[in-house]
């Protein structure tokens, strides 16, 4: 049997994280844009230093490629994001350390600051684990997909990131920023040694750091990283429901260009099937249906609009998207401008357009679908990407 590294112990002092999260519970729950908390020298310095030098190189373990979203990206280990979620390739130190952020020691730490109860580990660090950017990578604006590894069972609620960069200077870049619902950033975090984020994750939690690093040569940006769960988790103004792919939002011109091109393409497309119906797998819908939405063999039918299936657009409005508009303060012509309706959702021709349980598909002008499900819904929900969704639908 080979013998194992020996590596000092450490685990979470109990008083001290009660401490902390009575100190910073209020901080947490009062954060701008999102509840969020820094939580600044986190950890002693002995452990953040063997943290530091064990942390691994981009030659050093088998990285996945993440590269920075939906956009172009040079497929290059010594710029890209790269991330590790296989704990056998972690190091030593590392692997115990990330066992504790797990723990249940820690786990009443954070539901005693969040409010959050009934907190659910992920001891197989799904998409999350380490993270590692080089100089000129970067990471797109977006809101999290869910990322348990028993997928629609959990609902992924909060993030925590703890940086492992000495020395990092702000001309060095590669803050965490964190927008509000106008696309505007709202705090900038730099990603410091022995500096760990905590925030809420919901359909409106943008994060990222949409900017090239601008690091030295040889410099990269490390971090830990550990997610959350809720076994239920209803509906709410900061979460319209589990998404089932990460929502990247463009924040760079690189990033409008690509998704004009990829727009473009999926709008010729969708032109040809103007006036079809395709009946779908329930599974690709990617949130619940009703019962009498589906045929014996589990599918739905989805119809794309022909140019005179509308009929008068002031009344399609009313009566699928009125509560939608009228939340977001728009006028019927205003929301149609925004939102243009495409397909319809549990009808197999146009004429099912008037009835209340159809299911408007609508496209905004980034590419991102959305559907609104009632006349009474108050927010669209977004599904996903034109081109993506049309690459899935049989022809």
């Amino acid at each position: 049997m080979a013998s194992l590294p020996s590596i000092p112990a450490f685990y979470f002092d109990p008083a001290e994280l009660a401490r902390r999260a009575e100190a910073l519970g209020d901080s947490f729950r009062n954060a701008a844009p999102f509840r969020h908390v820094v939580l600044e020298d986190f950890l002693p310095a002995d452990v953040i230093e063997l943290l530091i030098r064990e942390y691994p190189g981009p030659a050093d373990i088998a990285w996945k490629m993440h590269g920075p979203g939906r956009t172009r990206w040079k497929r290059e280990a010594d710029s890209a994001k790269l991330g590790c979620d296989d704990e056998t390739q972690f190091p030593p130190f590392t692997r115990h350390f990330m066992a504790q952020l797990n723990s249940g020691v820690f786990l009443r730490f954070l539901e005693t600051l969040t409010g959050i109860p009934n907190l659910i580990p992920d001891p197989t660090y799904g998409h999350c684990g380490l993270h590692s950017t080089g100089p000129g990578g970067r990471l797109m604006m977006h809101t999290d997909t869910n990322r348990h590894p028993h997928g629609n069972d959990m609902h992924q609620v909060l993030n925590l990131i703890v940086y492992v960069n000495p020395d990092w200077k702000e001309e060095y870049g590669g803050h965490l920023e964190l927008w509000n619902e106008a696309r505007q950033p709202v705090r900038r975090i730099l990603p410091s040694a022995n500096r760990a984020v905590l925030f809420h994750t919901g359909t409106r939690s943008l994060h990222g750091h949409p900017h090239p690093l601008t690091a030295p040569p040889g410099r990269r940006r490390n971090s830990l990283a550990v997610y959350y769960y809720l076994r239920e988790r209803p509906a709410s103004e900061e979460y319209e429901g589990m998404q089932k792919s990460v929502h990247w939002y463009p924040a760079t011109e690189e990033d409008r260009a690509f998704v004009r091109e990829r727009l473009e393409l999926a709008t010729r497309e969708l032109a040809a099937l103007a006036g079809r119906a395709v009946a779908l797998a329930a599974e690709l819908v990617p949130f619940p249906l009703p019962a009498e939405a589906l045929d014996p063999a589990g599918r739905v039918p989805l119809y794309f609009l022909g140019p005179d299936d509308l009929g008068d657009p002031a009344a399609f409005a009313r009566a699928h998207l009125g509560a939608a508009a009228a939340h977001q303060g728009l006028s019927a012509a205003e929301f149609l401008a925004a939102y243009r309706p495409f397909a319809l959702l549990g009808t197999a021709s146009g004429k099912g357009s008037a009835a209340a349980r159809a299911i408007p598909c609508l496209l905004d002008r980034d590419g991102d679908v959305y559907v609104v499900r009632g006349p009474e819904t108050r927010e669209p929900f977004w599904v996903g990407y034109l081109d993506e969704i049309l690459a899935s639908v049989p022809r």
